[in-house]
């Protein structure tokens, strides 16, 4: 018995340090420093406990910080412990955010604004060259005319669409496209009955960014304006297909397809597509480029157009 008790009061005076130890009563000493161990490993507890609940909190300012609210801030307890540090850090973080979104929201503000004036200007000058338009007797000169104010009208409406837009920074083609259909079929008023317009496999959503958009949309401007003014002549009867998607290879990197078809009377083989005199086919070949695409033609029935572009 004596030896264990000298192995407990050893043991017990390492892990109290040694301090305010009896070595003359060996019995006493042992049970004041397993009260003061157990008082110890309480405000341990304590503490860890009191820890947690602050890390709880501060995880849940991080969350609040996620979902854009800073109304929630973290506590700090005045100890200057690692714990406050976080805390302080985590609060200095939140009012940062808070400026950056605001700045950020602000500047949104500020680009909507920017496209829904450059839409409204592009349709003013559409207006103008409509109501100048009506003062012109040449027909050349009148064709001319409408052509340019359906070009504009084209690059109005992807400003209108990234208005529009909840992201700034690109628009839905696929949604573009039926709107400009719609405009284009009220500007040329076909009839319904001798031309008809079908819309094939434009379901799923494409978004493009402005440097993208633009030049899709005055592409496709140039490729419908084509098939109304030269496929159907005399008040023949006919169809045009729109098709546009992804082209899936096997060997080569996925690529957007855009093609405009028509059984009307064709392009004339006279018309070379490497030297084009018209100023439409020009654009055609130049914006393909600005794609970094390929334009390619088919005359085997009718008229058909094919660009094919990388997706980005």
């Amino acid at each position: 018995m004596p030896e264990e008790l000298d192995d407990i009061y050893n043991i017990v005076s390492r892990l109290t340090g040694g301090k305010s130890f009896d070595a003359s009563n060996k019995k006493e000493a042992i049970l004041s420093g397993l009260s003061k161990i157990e008082k110890k490993l309480k405000s341990v507890k304590a503490e860890k406990k009191k820890n947690a609940s602050q890390i709880n909190e501060i995880l849940g300012v991080v969350l609040s910080l996620a979902q854009l609210n800073y109304t929630k801030k973290a506590a700090v307890s005045g100890k200057k412990n690692d714990f406050d540090a976080l805390a302080l850090g985590i609060n200095m973080l939140g009012e940062e955010l808070q400026s950056s979104t605001i700045s950020l929201r602000e500047k949104e503000v500020l680009l909507k604004e920017i496209h829904h004036r450059v839409k409204n200007n592009l349709q003013v000058i559409s207006s103008l060259l409509n109501l100048q338009s009506e003062k012109i007797t040449q027909p050349d000169l009148l064709e001319t005319f409408m052509e340019s104010k359906n070009r504009i009208r084209a690059m109005a409406l992807v400003h209108e669409k990234l208005y529009q837009s909840d992201d700034l920074s690109k628009i839905d083609f696929t949604e573009y496209m039926h709107s400009f259909l719609t405009y284009m079929d009220n500007s040329h008023n076909l009839n319904p009955e001798k031309v008809q317009i079908h819309v094939n496999a434009i379901t799923q959503s494409h978004f493009f960014k402005i440097d993208i958009a633009i030049p899709c949309g005055l592409i496709l401007n140039e490729l419908i304006s084509n098939s109304f003014k030269y496929a159907f002549p005399d008040m023949r009867k006919g169809n045009i297909h729109l098709y546009f998607g992804i082209e899936k290879k096997l060997k080569t990197t996925n690529q957007y397809i855009l093609e405009v078809a028509d059984d009307g009377i064709g392009i004339p083989l006279s018309v070379d597509m490497k030297n084009p005199n018209s100023l439409g086919l020009q654009l055609l070949e130049m914006l393909t480029q600005q794609l970094g695409g390929t334009l390619a033609l088919d005359r085997t029935n009718g008229t058909k157009f094919t660009v094919r572009f990388p997706i980005s």
